[in-house]
């Protein structure tokens, strides 16, 4: 790379024979390769980020601009930056940039292990009994043997569409097998699942309690 003369006092000018193209894809590298010995995971991010925080601040974006830019105002004035100034700057926002990578993968750690630790412990706590609950699955298997023998006390429509649904019908399809609207699907549905409600009370209630329970009104 053929970089541009340091004066004395601190400015440049230019060599007739750069290829500005070029000059900046070497500057990339460099700074990848400088990230890359920093310990970033992905230098090649980390240097464009370096360009575009440096072209965010008006001495750097200067300085940029006249050393690496292909197309350069003829007699443009060199800028307040010489070439020495403006690569320890790069090489300083390069150094936060791969720092604040280092922070966020860091804090991305650490919530990983909370996150585990807090599942972990979730788990130890919710973790089911292995062995089954005979108890639970006598009282439920009791259940749908008592809405079995409770289903021909419905009316016929209600039966039919409890048991479309049953069957994973939507409200939609059921209408359009019975040739009757949503709506009316919907009231059937509802009346049939409180009808067999009160018939599974009645079924499941001592006579006391069942005294002091309203029917639901149809």
């Amino acid at each position: 790379m053929k970089y541009p003369d340091l004066s004395a006092g601190g400015t440049t000018t230019l060599s007739d024979t750069r290829d500005a193209s070029a000059d900046y894809r070497r500057l990339l590298n460099a700074l990848a390769s400088r990230a890359r010995r920093m310990g970033s995971r992905d230098p090649e991010s980390a240097a464009q980020e370096t360009l575009k925080r440096s072209l965010e601040n008006e001495l750097s974006q200067a300085a940029i601009e006249y050393y690496f830019s292909e197309e350069l105002p003829l007699g443009a004035a060199p800028p307040a930056w010489p070439l020495d100034r403006l690569m320890a700057w790069l090489h300083g926002v390069l150094h936060f940039v791969v720092l604040e990578e280092h922070n966020r993968a860091s804090s991305r750690r650490e919530f990983s292990a909370r996150f585990s630790a807090q599942e972990n412990a979730t788990d130890r706590l919710d973790r089911p009994d292995p062995a089954p609950d005979q108890l639970a699955a006598l009282i439920q298997k009791e259940l749908q043997q008592i809405v079995v023998e409770c289903m021909p006390a419905l009316d016929a429509d209600y039966q039919r569409v409890l048991r479309m649904r049953a069957d994973g019908l939507k409200y939609g399809d059921i209408a359009l097998v019975l040739g009757v609207s949503e709506n009316t699907v919907a009231t059937w549905v509802s009346r049939g699942i409180r009808t067999l409600a009160q018939c599974v009370r009645r079924r499941t209630q001592p006579p006391g309690v069942l005294r002091r329970m309203p029917e639901a009104q149809s």
